[in-house]
């Protein structure tokens, strides 16, 4: 069956002469040819390499348009074969050395994007290019987009420069297709200084829209809780209704489970935070608090899980109101678990800290040492 594929290919591909240069076809014919031979089921990334170095080999010569069309095509059809398979197949390794830069502004990129699926077919580039310097399938995918097909993660270097590739060029399509995405990250991580060196590209490169504008709003929105910030310290209070901030705890290292009684991920990992505060019990320059985001109309169903889930020697404090709080404001709070650290000093050293086992850790001994 494979070898009756690559027969046909190569019927098709003999119209072309044989030097490599192609005769008297118009390049949008050359494009139109090229489609042809990629509209196929490629069972493999094998098939996929063969096809698109079958064709490279033939359209040697030919006008750059011609080229970039083929070099879309394995890239639309290398990353749709990885996603498929969720990039758990270990062919996936042959599909990123054939990878090449492209011009993401290119008018037949721009124009195969928008035929396609603009998003989609930048996160297949991206993913091959970062797969290509020699980072795992999980490192290069995207991270900045919501899906239920893999596990959520916080932005990485890949993501930050994807990002700065895209809103340095003039693809209109590409921009917006974007700008949507942000909204997630900004709610999942927060904003950092890499994250935050994206804004000037934005309003330098994207046209004016009503979404550029709720974009650069989010940027100065989350400024506030970036690493190196002073923190927020809103008002909260005790089992005992007695009001704290977290400005008693400077001069330590002050570490914050931010959770709720209702959501079973922050029950769950609750006893791996309680058992970190404990390794460190003879340490007096970290504190180990909780902050639940419950109202105070469930108030007894709080003191309940303190008690339950033996909590009752750490501080554990929540807003006591009956809507949003001004620290769920402060620290932009949608969704828990949370992890918040805090240096000596009060200020930020994440907002949007790892879980225990997943990070904490590293990042409380590295601001010990500071």
């Amino acid at each position: 069956m494979r070898e009756t594929v690559f027969a046909i290919l190569f019927v098709l591909l003999a119209h072309t002469s044989c030097s490599g240069t192609p005769d008297n076809r118009s390049v949008e014919q050359e494009q139109a040819r090229i489609d042809t031979l990629w509209q196929k089921d490629f069972n493999s990334a094998g098939e996929i390499v063969a096809n698109f170095n079958a064709i490279k080999e033939q359209i040697k010569g030919s006008a750059q348009a011609v080229q970039t069309e083929n070099l879309c095509h394995y890239i639309w059809q290398s990353g749709e074969y990885m996603f498929r398979c969720r990039g758990k197949n270990e062919d996936i390794a042959l599909l990123p050395p054939n990878i090449e830069e492209i011009a993401l502004d290119d008018a037949t990129v721009e124009a195969y994007m928008i035929e396609r699926d603009t998003a989609r077919f930048a996160d297949h580039y991206f993913t091959l290019k970062a797969m290509k310097r020699g980072d795992s399938f999980e490192e290069s995918r995207d991270g900045i987009t919501m899906t239920v097909f893999y596990h959520l993660r916080s932005m990485n270097s890949n993501d930050y420069a994807k990002m700065k590739e895209v809103f340095s060029c003039k693809n209109d399509a590409l921009h917006i297709a974007y700008m949507k995405k942000l909204k997630f990250p900004f709610r999942n991580s927060g904003c950092d200084e890499e994250f935050y060196a994206v804004r000037p590209l934005i309003e330098e490169n994207v046209k004016e829209s009503s979404l550029k504008s709720e974009i650069i709003a989010l940027f100065d929105l989350y400024r506030n809780t970036m690493p190196g910030e002073q923190a927020a310290t809103p008002v909260l209070v005790d089992t005992e209704e007695k009001e704290h901030t977290f400005a008693e705890f400077r001069g330590k290292t002050l570490v914050i489970d931010v959770w709720a009684t209702w959501c079973s991920s922050c029950l769950k990992k609750m006893p791996e935070f309680i058992a970190l505060r404990n390794s460190y019990s003879d340490n007096p320059d970290v504190e180990f608090i909780t902050v639940s985001i419950d109202r105070k109309e469930v108030k007894e169903n709080w003191l309940a899980a303190i008690a339950k889930r033996e909590m009752g020697d750490m501080l554990n404090l929540y807003p006591n109101c009956s809507e949003q709080s001004q620290f769920e404001s402060d620290y932009h709070v949608s969704g828990v678990p949370r992890y918040i650290v805090l240096d000596k000093e009060g200020k930020i050293v994440s907002a949007y800290a790892p879980p225990p086992g997943g990070g904490l850790e590293e990042i409380i001994e590295k601001t010990l040492k500071e």
